[in-house]
């Protein structure tokens, strides 16, 4: 074999075992200690440097107090930590560069992504674990997996992650400051606090990521404007709550007391809130019991929920309620219950 054919092999072996791809969006844009990709035709871990582009199937390690970052064109970053290692599964994009489907596989490790808003439900960022898949449309969190113990937690600092086992039925979403563990073929538990750990750890991450680099439109100041706003959202509509409550509690002992009379003088409860306003055919009726205008509809425009209930015990009861106020992103403040023993009533005539 000459040696110009020789040459030309080997280049072509290179070329087939290196796992860049020459326009592929998806780019390794910093790093610290040793970061490896795997080459197929060699069968080895070679040094993956900066600037680096992965094409679909690349796998990527980092060693032990090392650390890599990957960008997804302008709209997405992960981070990855020590001893981690990923799979880039899927990588479509538009002719704008703009994702239209990632799929990172996390066998090992833990990352931190960050996907700005995606434009509709077809787009697509997932993080998959061995029994967890994560699904986002523009939030900042975290996926860790252990191997030792077959389990992922995911964590969310802002937006909204939809979490699901690929074991067993379950699905949860997770929404700023929680998490959830799924442990081996089980569902995903009740979303938990997120750990403060966990914030500090995004902050760290977050002061590190060369987002005027990568070109992420807004990059750490919309990232940064993302958080303000959504605790500015919380105070604002915690306040309402307090507010509303404070309105539910005198709405509700106006009606209890309502619901005195009615009883006083039809020896009877209302079987709906209207009763207390209009006869519905009661010898005795005397009211209306409310004043004039009276709509039973909640500070948040809903109406207040009444039900007749029997304890388990067999006393009879009423149970006012107000579903309270559900924000902006789907966060429910100041629910609020009150009951009245029927048996009561009779012992107060």
């Amino acid at each position: 074999m000459t040696a110009k054919i020789k040459f030309i092999m080997g280049l072509i072996a290179i070329l087939g075992a290196f796992c860049f791809a020459g326009d592929n969006p998806v780019v390794l844009v910093d790093r610290v200690g040793s970061v490896y990709y795997w080459n197929t035709s060699a069968a080895r871990w070679d040094d993956l440097p900066v600037k680096s582009r992965l094409a679909e199937g690349t796998f990527v390690k980092v060693d032990a107090g090392s650390k890599a970052i990957i960008s997804f064109g302008k709209k997405a970053v992960i981070t990855l930590s020590e001893n981690t290692a990923i799979r880039i599964e899927r990588s479509l994009f538009d002719e704008k560069d703009e994702i239209k489907e990632i799929k990172v596989q996390l066998p090992k490790g833990k990352i931190w992504s960050v996907v700005e808003k995606l434009p509709s439900e077809e787009r697509k960022f997932n993080i998959e674990t061995p029994n967890t898949i994560a699904g986002v449309r523009g939030t900042i969190f975290s996926t860790n997996y252990n191997q030792q113990d077959n389990s992922t937690t995911v964590g969310v600092v802002a937006g909204e992650v939809g979490v699901a086992s690929t074991k067993a039925p379950g699905y949860v979403i997770l929404k700023e400051n929680m998490s959830t563990v799924v442990i081996a073929n089980n569902p995903p538990v009740p979303p938990q606090v997120l750990e403060e750990k966990e914030r500090q750890e995004w902050e760290n991450w977050k002061n590190s990521i060369p987002f005027s680099e990568i070109g992420i439109v807004g990059g750490i100041a919309e990232i940064n404007a993302m958080q303000i706003q959504e605790a500015a959202r919380l105070v604002r509509e915690l306040g309402i709550a307090k507010k509303g409550s404070e309105k539910v509690m005198k709405d509700f002992e106006a009606i209890e007391n309502a619901i005195k009379l009615f009883y006083a003088d039809t020896k009877t409860v209302p079987s709906k809130l209207e009763d207390l306003m209009k006869n519905p055919g009661l010898n005795g009726w005397n009211g209306p019991y409310l004043g004039a205008g009276t709509t039973f509809i909640d500070p948040y425009g809903r109406p207040y929920q009444y039900k007749k209930k029997t304890t388990p015990g067999g006393k009879e009861y009423i149970e006012l309620s107000t579903f309270g106020l559900i924000g902006a992103a789907g966060d429910t403040y100041g629910e609020e219950k009150k009951i009245i023993f029927i048996d009561r009533l009779k012992g107060s005539l």
